[in-house]
């Protein structure tokens, strides 16, 4: 039964972070079952390699199949962590263990760090010690070997010292597991189906399930910012929304803010930034007619920007076209929700209102039926959709209005590290929204563009200030990345303190050594001198062994009824110089073993 025990255990912190990573409750309950009825279930299953092959591959089957098929989006961690923890189940009940028993804790550990890439739950930390606990008490030997850890403090110094070793090894490589294995997981477990991410291209004719993604692509440092342009559309043929050539744009005035740092996961062809700001780090960079930023280079990583003053652009023709066909119904809308409004401002501030209220946000988009607009069916049929949908149509019904308005398409920064305190955007932080040219609020005389956000509230702009297992590995990473580049860029600094650090290794090593010299000189006491290893050599010769533990007075004694009074009391000397008032040097104790000496 402790067996058994032993077994399922590891299992059961398994089943226990699923819950933690709120997997659907049938699979931490299915598991659970299984791993409860391996102890409860006396007998175990004798199969073949052929058969054991054929289980662990139905047990695979089975998570791998409800993933793909799935309507919900799982996180990519826990689609893996539910795959391993399924066949760690399944292997439960094999008799003999197929690969070995390290196989079936190998499983086990790769389900749990699978659950760790990206999980959001405070709860992980605690299931991620429980299961090191459970594995250090199957490998030491069991409960028994637990108790006598307690009992020996060494022991137990060690097993911790082990565990937090293991600890911050597995805090530095699930970033490093992260990026190399998210594609692949990816491939596995979600196929083809399309997934958030920031795309240079809108289109309204892509209809079916989009699945969030947790990859992180942007870190931001410094000055908060909100709306991140990348890509801005001004031409819209009733379904698809382009950018149009113009000529050079009005760059922006000088800076008149705190720069914001930006690091870029991958190279990137476009310099996420808001709406008027400029770049002010050593990037080279170039803006298009309707102020999307753009680095010279073929790709980069890293650029700064900071808010600044003048207008970047002016409306043009485009931003008020709309297709011939969409015209009349969008126009009707328009001023149906639009009727009371004083100016261009609150006629836009109109349509956004109706279309947080009137309307919801989802990633499932149903099909058009074949022949009709997109747009249409979104605003007077199915009132659903994803952002790209929210803001084509605030921008058409503002152009039918005849305010000048784009589409943008870029990031939201919605997402903060609570650890590091700096910016997280992800892939499923992709968004779009609408530009529209109204009065300025302070001064009515003058009109500018101004950002609109039409889409209601939607789960993957949330704002949270992440403190989780995953925030603090990734802040963990980002630092050690910092430091190491900091390191490389300022080898003046870095080459000295190298230098200081290896000296100091020096001298603490060095010490240890005296320190260690002298417990050994200290331990050295009690060794016999050279001089009393020979005469015990001389008294074996003669038939006289000592004992280790038998006293020199009792070996004196054995020489003198033996017939070697001259020898008895040469060592009655000995011990008097060696262990009498005050200290006998080497040559003073070979002079009392002399037997002719009194």
């Amino acid at each position: 039964m402790t067996r058994r025990v032993l077994a399922a255990l590891p299992l059961a912190c398994a089943t226990l972070l699923l819950v933690a990573g709120r997997a659907p409750f049938y699979w931490p309950l299915g598991l659970g079952v299984l791993a409860m009825g391996s102890v409860v279930v006396p007998w175990r299953a004798s199969l073949t390699t052929f058969g054991a092959l054929l289980w662990m591959t139905a047990g695979a089957a089975v998570p791998l199949l409800w993933v793909r098929n799935t309507s919900t989006e799982p996180a990519l961690g826990l689609s893996a962590a539910i795959f391993l923890s399924s066949v760690a189940a399944v292997r439960l009940f094999f008799d003999q263990a197929l690969f070995g028993r390290s196989f079936d804790r190998a499983l086990v550990i790769f389900a749990c760090v699978a659950e760790g890439i990206g999980v959001r739950s405070a709860a992980y930390p605690y299931g991620a010690v429980a299961l090191g606990a459970s594995l250090l008490v199957d490998l030491g030997g069991g409960f028994e070997a637990l108790r006598s850890w307690a009992r020996i403090p060494r022991a137990a110094t060690s097993v911790v010292a082990l565990g937090a070793l293991l600890a911050t090894f597995v805090s530095l490589s699930l970033p490093v597991l992260d990026r190399a294995t998210n594609r692949r997981f990816r491939a596995l477990f979600a196929g083809r189906m399309a997934r958030t991410s920031f795309t240079p291209h809108v289109r309204l004719d892509q209809s079916g399930f989009i699945r969030t993604n947790e990859d992180i692509v942007l870190r931001l440092h410094g000055a908060e910012a909100d709306y991140l342009r990348g890509a801005v559309f001004d031409s819209f043929d009733g379904t698809y929304w382009s950018t149009s050539p113009h000529g050079a744009p009005g760059l922006p005035g000088p800076a008149t803010s705190a720069r914001t740092e930006v690091d870029s996961v991958e190279a990137t062809q476009w310099l996420f930034a808001p709406r008027g700001a400029r770049i002010v780090s050593d990037t080279e960079w170039e803006a298009d007619a309707l102020g999307a930023l753009r680095p010279v280079a073929r790709g980069v990583k890293q650029w700064a920007f900071a808010r600044s003053t003048g207008e970047i652009d002016a409306p043009t023709e485009l931003d008020g076209t709309l297709p011939a066909r969409l015209a009349p119904k969008l126009r009707a809308l328009a001023l149906e929700w639009t009727a009371g409004a004083g100016d261009d401002r609150a006629r836009v501030q109109a349509l956004v209102r109706h279309l947080h209220e009137d309307f919801t946000y989802t990633l499932d988009r149903p099909a058009t039926p074949r022949g009709q607009s997109v747009l249409l069916d979104f605003l007077l049929v199915h009132r659903e959709g994803h952002c790209e949908f929210f803001a084509s149509a605030f921008v058409a019904l503002a152009r039918v209005l005849g305010i000048p308005a784009r589409l943008v398409a870029g990031y939201r920064v919605v997402e903060h590290n609570g650890f590091g305190g700096y910016a997280v955007v992800r892939a499923k932080h992709a968004h779009a929204w609408g530009e529209a040219y109204v009065p300025v609020a302070s001064d009515p005389t003058r009109s500018a563009f101004e950002v609109f956000d039409p889409t209601p509230a939607a789960p993957t702009l949330a704002e949270s200030r992440d403190r989780t297992v995953a925030a603090f590995f990734d802040y963990l990473w980002t630092s050690l990345v910092a430091f190491y580049d900091a390191a490389v860029a300022t080898p003046e600094r870095t080459v000295p303190a190298l230098g200081g650090a290896a000296l100091v290794a020096f001298v603490v090593r060095a010490l240890r050594n005296r320190r260690r010299r002298g417990r050994q000189a200290k331990d050295d006491v009690d060794t016999p001198p050279g001089a009393f290893v020979q005469f015990e050599a001389r008294l074996a010769q003669e038939g006289f062994v000592r004992d280790r533990a038998e006293t020199l007075e009792s070996l004196a004694v054995r020489l003198e009824v033996g017939g070697r009074e001259p020898l008895s009391r040469a060592l009655r000397r000995y011990a008097r110089a060696r262990y009498g008032v005050g200290e006998a040097s080497e040559r003073d104790l070979a002079r009392a073993l002399e037997p002719g000496g009194d």
